[in-house]
């Protein structure tokens, strides 16, 4: 049920993506198409362009031929083109208002589907652009001219994280190529120059060596190989943004944030450097008809710094992780004059702070974290920010604990000081390890309208402002973040954890983005939920989750990461989180598992936080490609801490596969492992039955003639083979040519009292005698005998198996002589069976009684299958609605039925059976019926 707008506005906006992403995936196809016949002839055109200047002896600077005629392709491209959801919007059916603007580019960028073919719905006819985020992860530089259209940004946000300068290596892999797709408004030839090669490179599959070779008779194209398409470098990308802006925008933008862009990074060569950096020197600004000007690195900026100088109105820049100068930062606070927040943190290259005294009434908010402030001398960098006067929000932290070198003034001067920042409200001192508590108790008295201290990695470890109220310095609505490291063995009790809880929620939200503090942060929560209960579970599933993502290439975040989501998941408080978190974390393990193969103790983790039956059963996900990673761990370890969980595992996802993923995934290599697994699991169970009866000396027992109970690890395997082999001619057969048969054999005489066993070793039988040409291996262990013995048996489960097994050996001796006796004991068996309520065995489908149920030749084989189709449909009729309604069951039923009423040989008890399943049936009869 939808209980908020802002639910209704999140299911609208994926059902709004997934229409777009469909027209994509069919634009898409076209130009593959388009593209593709271009490139045919034109290297037909090149071959014929070679041999006619070996015969007339022309160069390369000779015209031959034609060039290609692109219009003639969008003329086919556009009469193609079907009528689309994109053409529908577009026509202004359903404008979106700002608000609606900014949420579906959030969500396209939240869920990397921003490229330029998405981009393209921001038209100002039927969006209108305030505030927009740009990921330029998957964009190209022909349809930036879409913000042109939008004179009333007044915020913009452009990513460049998730991507290289260059971006070599993912230019060529298919995962970027999938998120790709060019604009319905670009021009065909453009989108063959940009996105040419990386179509054909896809549809070829050609390797960097095939490229160049081909360029030699295919100028155009194959110029420049995939990974130096200019189209999606982020220089270009950048610079074409910068350029494309309304023209009021430069007037009205009052955010810009560019974090983690590289202004420097594409300026190596010189002739690059001759035309990509602009001489800023005041010579040059004052004189701009100078002929001599000599200009050293110090007085150049880059063109795209350059461009940011036309925002004249900013009054937030946001330059962190760029690898902007001093020079740099002097030229953007003299040009910014009404600029009131600016984040430089991790710019490591800034050695010189002094430019900020510029804006010292104007500064409200100001982060220098990571920043080389200690190389900042005279004044130092606290002389500085003392003079900040209008300052609310400051962060000097750091996060790797660097000992400051201005010992004559240092942070605890600063926090002593009177009349300093008077109108703090934030400040973070965390990895100051010289913090003195005596001043920061003088500082929290001059400032109680301190809302944020952030004390993380300092000295400060159980401050009483913290904890006692009665403290002068206690403020009950100020947060902290505080490092429990120190104090993990004092805390004994859950009253003093839960005094710490909303610190470590502060922290793992504040400092997400820093891998050193999130590994801290990871092991003190993991030790605080191993021992007591976190009142905020879903919060922090939430951020550990969202601190995965992040780095998801650190091994030690996600070791600390993995190791608290299982102690948040342990039963039974999994049963507290909803479905959608379940599928989250799936998706989370499925990728460590999937990038650190070769991590033991990682994979272990995320194996043993898989073993719910409500995370595997419940959410959805890619139940194949988890089922594939847990099968690569039980073939590359051989640790029984990661062979138990794998096993219980598999067990699980595989009755959520389908028979094709199934028959991948029971390859003979797979099931060569498993049967390795069971042989040894067996040798061990032997092993510690024989030292067992060693120590009691009062049991005298001959070591052929004992009974063994298996463990949860042999269960679980033969439950992951009885699932493989389920209506699965293909796996059955590998699982007869890995000698599967003389192992179960063993097994049904060496655990003979183990019911558990026993119904999972008939169960696989049974599958195998399911299929006909199968079932003469079945002989090759006496499997007659072995089954008879099972008819009689008190548990219902092994004697409807074993009753199953023979009934299809029956149906192979029609024309044969036929075991009277096997058959009425099989009739007795079926007569005296009482139904369970619930259900004892799944099917995939009813295909396995067909045959059965048309063999009136032998009674009980029939018999046999109609009690087995009213035992699943009393017990699970819901499950195979679909089933019965697709193979016609009731149709059959009814015609048996029929056929047994009127045979001069009716028997009342499978009458009554068919009389039974007709009305369970009723509700999915076929119309004619009805």
């Amino acid at each position: 049920m939808v209980d908020s707008p802002e639910k209704l506005c999140t299911i609208c906006l994926h059902k709004f993506v997934t229409l777009i992403k469909y027209d994509e995936s069919l634009w898409k196809k076209q130009i593959e198409r388009c593209v593709d016949q271009i490139y045919q002839e034109e290297k037909s055109q090149a071959s014929l362009n070679d041999q006619r200047k070996r015969k007339y002896n022309r160069t390369d600077e000779d015209r031959i031929g034609q060039t290609i005629d692109f219009s003639v392709y969008e003329t086919q491209l556009q009469s193609s083109n079907r009528s689309s959801f994109l053409e529908q919007f577009l026509r202004e059916i359903c404008p979106l208002n700002a608000i609606l603007s900014e949420r579906l580019s959030n969500h396209l960028v939240r869920y990397n589907q921003l490229n330029d073919f998405t981009l393209t719905y921001f038209s100002s006819h039927v969006t209108y652009l305030k505030r927009v985020t740009l990921n330029v992860k998957y964009l190209s530089r022909l349809q930036c001219h879409i913000l042109n259209e939008h004179p009333y940004l007044v915020e913009l946000k452009i990513l460049f994280k998730d991507s290289n300068v260059y971006r070599p290596n993912v230019l060529t892999s298919e995962i970027f190529y999938q998120k790709i797709c060019p604009s319905i408004n670009s021009k065909l030839e453009d989108i063959y120059t940009i996105y040419g090669p990386l179509i054909l490179h896809h549809l070829y599959n050609q390797s960097q060596l095939d490229l160049a070779r081909i360029s030699l008779s295919n100028r155009y194209l194959f110029q420049r190989s995939p990974s130096l398409s200019e189209g999606f470098t982020h220089q270009k990308l950048f610079n074409t943004l910068l350029n494309s802006l309304h023209p009021l925008t430069y007037e009205r933008l009052k955010i810009l944030n560019i974090a983690h862009y590289k202004f420097f990074a594409a300026y190596h060569s010189t002739l690059q450097r001759k035309h990509s950096l602009v001489d800023m020197s005041p010579l040059t600004k004052c004189s701009a008809n100078s002929t001599s000007i000599v200009t050293t690195s110090v007085n150049i900026l880059p063109t795209n710094l350059r461009l940011i100088l036309k925002f004249t109105n900013l009054t937030s820049l946001n330059l962190s992780n760029t690898d902007i100068k001093n020079h740099c930062l002097d030229i953007l606070l003299d040009s910014f004059d009404k600029l009131d927040t600016l984040d430089i943190s991790l710019c490591c290259l800034l050695t010189s702070f002094t430019a900020l005294l510029k804006l010292s009434t104007k500064f409200k908010w100001l982060n220098l974290y990571n920043c080389s402030i200690h190389l900042q001398q005279n004044p130092t960098i606290y002389q500085i920010l003392s003079q900040l006067e209008a300052l609310e929000y400051l962060d000097i932290s750091l996060d790797n604990n660097r000992s400051q070198l201005d010992n004559e003034y240092d942070i605890n001067r600063l926090l002593s000081e009177d009349n300093c920042l008077n109108n703090l409200k934030h400040l973070d001192l965390s990895g100051h390890g010289n913090l003195q508590s005596t001043a920061l108790h003088d500082f929290l008295l001059r400032h109680p309208n301190l809302q944020f201290l952030g004390l993380f990695s300092t000295n400060e470890k159980y401050p009483k402002y913290l904890f006692d109220v009665n403290d002068p310095c206690h403020s009950k609505s100020r947060q902290y973040t505080l490092d429990s490291q120190e104090m993990i063995s004092l805390i004994t009790t859950e009253d003093d954890y839960l005094l710490y809880e909303p610190c470590l929620i502060e922290s793992l939200k504040r400092y997400n983005e820093r891998a050193s503090f999130v590994q801290k942060i990871l092991y003190q929560i993991f030790f605080f939920t191993r021992t007591f209960q976190s009142k905020q579970q879903n919060l922090f599933i939430k951020l550990i989750l969202h601190a995965m993502s992040m780095h998801n290439n650190l091994q030690t975040v996600q070791m600390a990461s993995t190791a608290c989501i299982y102690n948040l998941t342990r039963t039974p408080l999994t049963e507290q989180i909803n479905v959608k978190t379940l599928g989250e974390i799936v998706q989370a393990i499925t990728n460590v598992m999937e990038l650190f193969p070769n991590q033991q103790q990682l994979q272990k983790n995320c194996l043993l936080t898989l073993c719910s039956d409500r995370i595997l059963h419940e959410p959805n996900f890619n139940f194949y490609l988890l089922a594939s990673l847990v099968m690569n761990n039980l073939q590359n370890y051989a640790d029984l801490a990661i062979i138990q969980p794998g096993v219980a595992v598999l067990a699980l996802l595989t009755t959520r596969l389908s028979i094709a993923e199934c028959t991948r995934l029971g390859s003979d290599t797979n099931l060569q492992r498993l049967i390795q697994l069971i042989e040894q699991q067996i040798d061990r169970l032997q092993t510690m039955h024989v030292n067992q009866q060693q120590d009691d000396s009062s049991v005298q027992e001959s070591n052929n003639n004992f009974q063994l109970t298996g463990d949860d690890t042999l269960r679980f395997c033969l439950s992951l083979l009885w699932n493989l082999t389920d209506e699965n001619p293909i796996v059955c057969e590998h699982f007869i040519h890995t000698m599967g048969l003389q192992l179960f054999q063993r097994l049904i005489y060496l655990f003979s009292s183990d019911t558990i066993i026993l119904t999972k070793i008939v169960g696989l039988l049974s599958n195998i005698s399911e299929v006909p040409h199968l079932r003469l291996y079945l002989y090759s262990i006496d499997i007659i005998s072995l089954m008879q013995r099972f008819l009689t048996d008190g548990i219902i489960d092994i004697a409807f198996s074993a009753t199953g097994i023979l009934a299809h050996l029956l149906l192979e001796q029609i024309n044969q002589e036929i075991n009277r006796d096997l058959c009425q004991d099989m009739r007795n068996a079926i007569q005296k069976w009482q139904n369970p309520d619930t259900n004892m065995v799944t099917y995939r489908s009813f295909k396995p009684f067909i045959p059965l149920l048309h063999c009136t030749q032998i009674p009980v084989v029939q018999l046999w299958a109609i009690w087995a189709i009213h035992h699943v449909c009393s017990t699970d009729r819901a499950r195979y609605s679909r089933i019965i309604r697709e193979e016609k069951l009731y149709d059959l039923i009814q015609q048996i039925y029929h056929d047994s009423l009127s045979s001069d040989h009716s028997d009342t008890f499978t009458i009554n059976l068919l009389n039974s399943i007709l009305q369970l049936l009723k509700p999915y009869r076929s119309n004619e019926y009805r």
